[in-house]
């Protein structure tokens, strides 16, 4: 259920508000650290890993099943 607007510039203050956030948090993140970011990028690359055997076993599963006629 959708809110009642009291004024009609609410929603132009919720878009602005929302941006200002949005900027806020760029303009004020702090600066990265080289090892950090290269922590980050490890466990970018490892979750990444994780869902590619997980993809490539649903797929490998699917395919196994297609030989069934669909049945599933």
């Amino acid at each position: 259920m959708l809110p009642t607007v009291s004024s009609p510039f609410a929603l132009a203050k919720t878009f602005v508000f929302r941006r200002y956030l949005t900027v806020r948090n760029r303009i004020a993140a702090p600066t990265t650290n080289p090892v950090a970011e290269a922590a980050r990028k490890a466990r970018k690359l490892l979750k990444k890993r994780a869902k590619d055997e997980r993809l490539r076993n649903f797929f490998g599963w699917c395919e196994g099943c297609a030989g069934y006629g669909s049945i599933f």
